[in-house]
């Protein structure tokens, strides 16, 4: 039940009914396509963002805090994140198309992995206004988060969690954004591959 319930959580699309409410459009069809807080700044302001930001957080620090305090495995908890991740990214109320899933992986980590997760996330603050490359920001920082697991002596479970979630993200970035991306991997292209959102 845990696990379903982290999914439809998970999946509840902040971003696309907030654009959706203030505009009467979908989100998807604007900007990155993506149905996140980063897409938001971009097309709204730095309000409606941190508005977005900060309900994907307490949703998914929600989840983390509701998985730890049942009576339910180590196993079952990690898998149930997961999927409250996979919930944001492909939301069955969305027909499977929503944001790239940082702000709910950084509420989920946050409650089970503290000291990593403000790590990681005053890493992409940095890189990405250094780099102005919210992926560059992302990438590093999900380095960040994996490494400090290891520094830390976290267990095993925890850093192959961590990994398996910054895979998911991965995946849903390189999934949408294939066509401009493969080929800038292709030709080693460090600058447009960190321009495309």
């Amino acid at each position: 039940m845990y696990i379903i319930f982290a999914y439809l959580i998970g999946s509840i699309p902040t971003a696309y009914l907030y654009f959706k409410i203030k505009n009467k459009k979908d989100i998807r069809n604007y900007g990155s396509g993506n149905s996140g807080a980063l897409n938001i700044f971009r097309l709204c302001s730095f309000n409606a963002a941190a508005i977005v930001l900060l309900i994907d957080l307490i949703k998914s620090s929600c989840i983390a805090i509701i998985g730890k305090n049942i009576d339910i495995s180590d196993s079952v908890f990690y898998i149930g994140t997961m999927m409250a991740v996979i919930g944001h990214n492909f939301p069955f109320y969305l027909k499977f198309k929503g944001g790239r899933g940082v702000a709910v992986a950084s509420g989920i980590t946050l409650i089970t992995i503290p000291i990593p997760a403000i790590s990681a996330g005053i890493t992409i603050a940095i890189i990405t206004l250094i780099l102005k490359s919210p992926l560059w920001g992302i990438v590093i920082g999900a380095l960040v988060l994996n490494a400090l697991n290891i520094i830390i002596n976290q267990s095993f479970i925890i850093f192959l969690w961590c990994g398996s979630i910054s895979l998911i993200i991965l995946f849903t970035h390189l999934s949408r954004r294939r066509k401009e991306l493969i080929p800038a991997i292709k030709a080693i292209d460090l600058k447009k591959i960190g321009a495309i959102e």
